[in-house]
């Protein structure tokens, strides 16, 4: 009896933690990395990082009035090699309450306090960015130098709310991820393939 009770108590436990994890409500931060150049993501000489942070709602509220409502303030942080370029642009995307602005820049480069907020659909006259995911903030960096190192960069994976209606209802969502990786090198991927590639040709050659 008894083993037949702590199975049935594991049972209903193992049904509890499955429908906690199913009802959990997470937004999912990450950036997506491009350059002033070819667009591949390396940042080769002459070229600048384009690095753009979004955040995505799971479960999704697609219902009239449904939609991004607030986060931050949150803080992106950058490793040792972030302090070795410049951020020449930052850019808040989404603070439609204004009043917000696109952060402030410490001396190793790191951005703090950075918001986002919009009104209820209601408030918003059609206005309303209801995109999910959703792009939130815009950096573009420049290497002081070329060479081939890794940069990392991380925004914390703060809490967001999300709108339920035109009203203004919302109901909160654990933040989770946020960190991105991305590389300098120093020439250029394609010039440096060919002198791969003719190096061997010539000790064939031979």
């Amino acid at each position: 009896m008894r083993r037949n009770f702590g199975a049935a108590v594991a049972a209903v436990t193992a049904m509890a933690v499955s429908a906690c994890v199913a009802e959990a409500q997470v937004a999912t931060w990450y950036w997506t990395v491009s350059d002033t150049g070819n667009g591949d993501g390396l940042v080769e000489p002459g070229e600048s990082a384009l690095l753009t942070l979004w955040v995505g709602f799971n479960p999704r509220q697609d219902q009239a009035g449904g939609g991004f409502a607030w986060a931050g303030p949150y803080d992106v942080v950058g490793n040792d090699t972030w302090a070795w370029g410049t951020v020449e642009q930052r850019l808040n995307l989404l603070d439609g309450h204004g009043g917000y602005d696109n952060g402030t820049l410490d001396d190793d480069n790191s951005i703090r306090a950075i918001q986002h907020a919009q009104l209820p659909d209601l408030f918003q006259q059609g206005l309303m960015n209801s995109d999910n995911p959703i792009k939130l903030f815009f950096v573009r960096w420049t290497p002081s130098a070329y060479a081939k190192y890794a940069v990392e960069l991380d925004n914390g994976g703060p809490d967001a709310s999300i709108y339920t209606d035109v009203w203004g209802t919302n109901i909160p969502y654990s933040g989770a991820g946020g960190s991105v990786t991305f590389h300098i090198v120093p020439a250029p991927a394609s010039a440096a393939a060919f002198g791969v590639c003719a190096l061997a040709a010539l000790r064939r050659r031979r």
